[in-house]
């Protein structure tokens, strides 16, 4: 018997844009929606995040293959087993700029020695299953918006906005897949690895 050999478009049809990320709660994605509303009002144009995609994301893992990112849940699995639950905070409205000129807008993070550990400890799964990782500072933040216009005192005002700090409990993180739709980014949960050491695929364990 002669084995037939995928096409390339067969391979790439296996591989799905994903992202390691962990669920934030109802409150973040409230103070988002009000941060976001705001925002509007004050001339900042952007491509927002919506309420339903609001995330801490921890590793982007680009285009992947289904069967790797199976195997690549059931490592991290394992690793996290009897990793403590935690707590971080949610404390202010932040951006990234290039030139001057305001690129990213987010909800910035409290530093947190557990959740630099978490990152740390997926950081080694990656790694070891051969994902390319990039080395740079992990900087925590939850993405509101990719500015495409924005006032002309940004900086002032920007720094003039607000919320009460909020706390999210964490006890699992996501590995999600990303399509790009000409409506912004369809996410879609593939798999939940929770700190017991379980692993729940599309909602069933």
């Amino acid at each position: 018997m002669i084995e037939s050999k995928k096409t390339k478009q067969q391979l790439d049809a296996d591989k799905v844009r994903s992202f390691i990320a962990i669920e934030t709660n109802q409150k973040v994605k409230k103070t988002s929606d009000e941060l976001i509303e705001k925002l509007k009002r004050m001339g900042f144009r952007a491509s927002w995040t919506k309420t339903s995609n609001t995330h801490l994301t921890l590793f982007f893992l680009g285009d992947q293959n289904i069967t790797k990112l199976a195997q690549l849940a059931y490592k991290i699995g394992d690793r996290l087993a009897g990793f403590p639950t935690f707590h971080f905070y949610v404390e202010k409205l932040g951006f990234f700029e290039r030139n001057s000129i305001p690129r990213v807008l987010w909800l910035g993070i409290r530093e947190d020695t557990t959740l630099n550990g978490l990152y740390e400890e997926i950081k080694k799964v990656l790694k070891m299953c051969e994902f390319e990782v990039k080395e740079n500072v992990f900087t925590p933040h939850i993405t509101i918006g990719r500015v495409k216009n924005y006032p002309k005192h940004w900086k002032e005002l920007l720094s003039s906005t607000s919320f009460e700090e909020i706390k999210v409990f964490v006890n699992s993180i996501e590995i999600y897949s990303s399509e790009l739709t000409k409506n912004g980014p369809m996410y879609n949960k593939l798999y939940t690895i929770d700190f017991e050491g379980g692993v729940i695929i599309n909602g069933q364990r």
